[in-house]
């Protein structure tokens, strides 16, 4: 009861501050144009309200934005933070299909597609694109959120696999090198061909061997990665398996949705990571460490390979070199396999407008002001001023600036970008914002090394409209069912319990809930296709 008192407590006294500080900012300025938008932020992210381009927009617009922040754990723990008093709208406010249309039809969030007179930019966006317009809407035809869109053509690739080479010479040198592996230090370059029995093989050395030369062989990694992260996971391990393979488990063959769970080859692909995590090849960290974790203890180069989307994010820049792409990994027939994720390039639920905000066109008039190239360039990636981009324009276009210093582009952009509503299509790269140096690399090495590779037939599940009762059936069904696929999964995998018994009571008592899961998404896909046929004609 103590325990109780003492969290209501607390839960309390966390609100009244936010409320009084929301409060306290709307009363802060003067005119008619004020807001006070309540956004979720980390401490490491610099104050919104020092932002040079949120003062640029103040300029633009006439309309003085005031920002207020929860961390992602004091947000995480509101559990309707529509309610806080004294605010006008919530920024990358993750709501959920379900949460946009709660809020939504008992009126407490705005539908935004009955102001669009007032937002010239988003209603241009909406008629282009008739792909978005269907992925906003709500199962009433409301759209409640201003989205994120940022079309690159890497979401669906979130993992490049990498491997220390430096580590692969010395074997080679000391003549440690795995019988029947035949590579020689010629073969070691981005692009290798390697079976995924020869790079177990190699795993193998590293686990068993002082690689680093430090006196010690525990303090090797071979195999490193963030188990169901949305990158840098080992969907594509498991996928080498002939199995299309995301963090989700879910994904779309020939237009049907289906779960990888329920194939034969998952399953051995599962029998094979438990024998690697036996053999130590794989750590338990792989399966506990955050992404942050991960790309911290990457950087001395203590990983004997790593699936992530980009070296240079990972490993220091003196180790950088030491490490080489690897192609999907073939199995014993030579076949190689990718699996698409399910990340969204067109994200929902990253603005909404409380229905208390007193003018509400005056402020979906700013927000609409974030759609515009330049603006969406600088909210991404960094102001101008804060130097993002190069001072000057090269043919129109705003050209990121790659050297920071000693910072990384992404702890740069993490202090210095409020992320959130954005508009980055293939036009506007085309025509207003270069794209970043390494994510044009990125985009090369995907399309050279892992889209070749891509199971035949799949595509991602994309975003996906429900009615309300498909929606309610979802929120029953499938958070336990994730959850109860991940717990079985892990325990599989790091405590030996990977047997066909135990993967048919898995599938035995969720099939409820697997049956559910896919007919649910395959209804709204048919309808998605449907309606975007419809529109395009």
């Amino acid at each position: 009861m103590k325990k109780a008192i003492i969290g209501i407590s607390v839960a309390v006294i966390w609100l009244v501050c936010v409320i009084a500080f929301a409060v306290a900012a709307a009363d802060s300025g003067s005119g008619d144009h004020q807001f006070t938008v309540l956004t979720v932020k980390e401490d490491a992210v610099k104050d919104y309200n020092t932002m040079p381009v949120f003062k640029e927009l103040a300029e633009d617009t006439g309309i003085e934005v005031h920002w207020t922040y929860n961390t992602s754990a004091q947000y995480s723990n509101n559990i309707d933070p529509v309610a806080i008093k004294g605010i006008d709208a919530i920024y990358h406010s993750g709501f959920s299909n379900l949460k946009l249309y709660d809020y939504g039809r008992r009126g407490r969030i705005v539908a935004i597609d009955e102001y669009l007179t007032s937002m010239p930019n988003f209603s241009k966006i909406l008629n282009a694109r008739p792909d978005i317009k269907e992925a906003l809407k709500s199962p009433d035809g409301h759209i409640y959120s201003l989205p994120r869109v940022e079309e690159m053509g890497l979401k669906a690739y979130p993992n490049i696999l990498y491997l220390n080479k430096a580590w692969v010479e010395k074997l080679i040198d000391e003549q440690h090198m795995p019988a029947g592996v035949n590579l020689t230090k010629e073969d070691l370059k981005d692009g290798l061909d390697i079976s995924r029995d020869d790079f177990k093989a190699i795993l193998q050395e590293f686990a068993n061997r002082d690689m680093d030369g430090d006196g010690k062989t525990n303090n090797e990694v071979p195999l490193a990665f963030v188990s169901g992260n949305w990158q840098g996971n080992e969907s594509d391990l498991i996928a080498s398996f002939g199995v299309p393979e995301n963090r989700e488990h879910k994904t779309i063959v020939d237009g049907k949705v289906t779960f990888t769970i329920e194939d034969e080859n998952w399953l051995k692909a599962v029998q094979e990571l438990a024998d690697w995590y036996q053999r130590g090849i794989i750590h338990s960290s792989a399966f506990t460490q955050s992404d942050n974790e991960f790309l911290a203890r990457g950087q001395d180069g203590r990983y004997g390979a790593f699936y992530w989307w980009e070296k240079d994010t990972v490993i220091a820049e003196s180790k950088r070199d030491d490490y080489i792409i690897v192609l999907p990994l073939k199995d014993s027939d030579g076949n190689r396999y990718v699996g698409l994720s399910n990340e969204l390039e067109v994200e929902k639920g990253e603005c909404v407008i409380l229905s208390s905000c007193a003018d509400k066109k005056g402020l979906l008039s700013y927000f609409d002001k974030f759609f515009e190239p330049e603006y969406s360039a600088q909210l991404n990636y960094g102001s101008i001023k804060s130097g993002a981009f190069l001072s000057a324009k090269v043919n129109g276009k705003l050209i990121p600036n790659d050297d920071h210093g000693a910072q990384s582009a992404d702890d740069f952009r993490m202090k210095n970008a409020p992320y959130g509503v954005v508009y980055l299509t293939g036009e506007v790269w085309e025509k207003s914002v270069e794209m970043e140096s390494r994510a044009k690399l990125r985009l090369e090495n995907l399309e050279q090394y892992v889209k070749p590779y891509t199971f035949a037939g799949a595509t991602s599940i994309p975003n996906l409209n429900y009615t309300q009762d498909e929606l309610n059936q979802l929120n029953t069904y499938e958070i336990s069912l994730s959850n109860n696929i991940a717990s079985w999964y892990t325990k599989a995998v790091t405590g030996g319990g990977a047997s066909r018994d135990s993967w048919q009571s898995l599938l035995n008592t969720n099939r409820t809930s697997i049956n559910t899961v896919l007919e649910l998404n395959q209804r709204a896909y048919d309808r998605y296709k449907e309606a975007v046929t419809a529109t395009a004609e």
